[in-house]
């Protein structure tokens, strides 16, 4: 594992994400000390937030745009790097209130939210990642996404038609994406351009899921409650790591229940189970897979991220997926979205996990061995 920026900073560019981690395993409750149901803001319903998309969405204003375009204008003239993006470099005085009260509903609200009227089509590449960075670092520490230690994400189809195996990120091709978590807090996303057709994006709460389930199918919440899912690593990994990762879908700690889940990655173990690596998965194994990709298929909102939307989702409490998409490719246009992973810290708020690197700033993310981060500006 490489090195853990302190507690003490939340600053960026300083040290290194903690990377994919196994839980404690001590430290997990066991399905019948754990709460048959969960109240409150982070159980929501599609129902619910259709009829009220002010609690979702939330467009900034002319004079908020014109704040951080000076922010922007402001950070260019230190001629600084994008890895020096933080608050303090990208000041933002009075929109800061704001972004605080939507960053508190995505860590422990609803869990997401869409930030619209950036105007990106105005800006250079740089300037929108300056944005979008600086934006970003209102809502805790930037993470690795890769083993290449990228910190600023694309998503973009590079597959050039090909099949992506079992060993590759699917966020790299136009497949549709199942349901999952990713290894951070909060995944963002910033749209920079749409698909020609598709790649819309879904998500779920997995409270919501958690307490249909204990109401349909108690059977299979309990199944979920123990460690016996295993996610692969897909290469990345530190010396001295295997190539997999053993947890439960559902943990509860400290007051709090939270998911890990990737049905993908699940099926890409194929490759381990022809190797008699890992044991196969059971007939009720099969079945939990199923049902739980159905119910998110019934339970998720759906929504088309429009150029300039950010989109931010607490994994902690919710999964999200994305449709296959169709590029424009006789105009040059591709489907881009740049990502961020981003941390909350313990000590800014974040929920206390079952993991070793629960207490690090950075915790979460891909870090292989002590690969240094970069900002790349494309898709690579």
């Amino acid at each position: 594992m490489g090195s853990i920026t302190p507690t003490s900073e939340w600053g960026h560019g300083k040290g290194l994400s903690s990377g994919q981690m196994e839980p404690i395993y001590d430290l997990l409750t066991p399905y019948d000390k754990i709460p048959k149901e969960i109240k409150g803001r982070t159980v929501w319903t599609k129902e619910e937030l259709e009829k009220e998309p002010s609690r979702w969405i939330r467009t900034f204003s002319a004079f908020e745009v014109n704040e951080i375009e000076a922010a922007t204008r402001s950070f260019e003239a230190q001629n600084l790097q994008l890895a020096d993006v933080s608050r303090s470099t990208f000041p933002l005085p009075l929109l800061a209130a704001s972004l605080s009260k939507v960053r508190d509903e995505v860590v422990n609200g609803i869990g997401f939210v869409v930030l619209r009227g950036l105007p990106v089509k105005n800006w250079t590449t740089r300037q929108a990642s300056i944005v979008y960075l600086g934006i970003g670092s209102y809502f805790g520490p930037r993470l690795s996404q890769n083993g290449q230690g990228h910190v600023l994400g694309h998503i973009k189809d590079l597959s050039e038609g090909k099949e992506v195996d079992g060993g590759g990120r699917i966020y790299r091709t136009h497949n549709a994406q199942t349901y999952h978590t990713d290894e951070a807090d909060i995944v963002g996303l910033l749209c920079l351009e749409k698909a020609m057709s598709g790649g819309e994006s879904q998500v779920v709460s997995s409270h919501h899921i958690f307490n249909t389930l204990q109401k349909r199918r108690p059977d299979i919440v309990e199944q979920l409650c123990i460690p016996q899912w295993f996610y692969d690593r897909k290469g990345e990994k530190s010396e001295g790591q295997e190539e997999w990762m053993r947890t439960p879908g559902y943990y509860y700690y400290a007051d709090k229940l939270s998911m890990k889940w990737d049905s993908y990655y699940d099926g890409a173990l194929q490759r381990f189970w022809e190797r008699g690596m890992l044991p196969l998965y059971t007939e009720k194994q099969q079945e939990v897979l199923r049902v739980v990709e159905n119910l998110c298929h019934e339970l998720s909102m759906e929504m088309t991220l429009q150029v300039g939307d950010i989109q931010l989702v607490a994994n902690t409490h919710n999964l999200h997926a994305r449709s296959a998409y169709l590029d424009d490719n006789n105009r040059g246009k591709k489907r881009w979205l740049q990502r961020l992973w981003i941390a909350t810290p313990e000590e800014q708020g974040g929920w206390k996990l079952p993991f070793a690197d629960s207490a690090y700033c950075r915790r979460g993310g891909v870090q292989v061995n002590d690969a240094p981060e970069s900002y790349p500006m494309e898709a690579e």
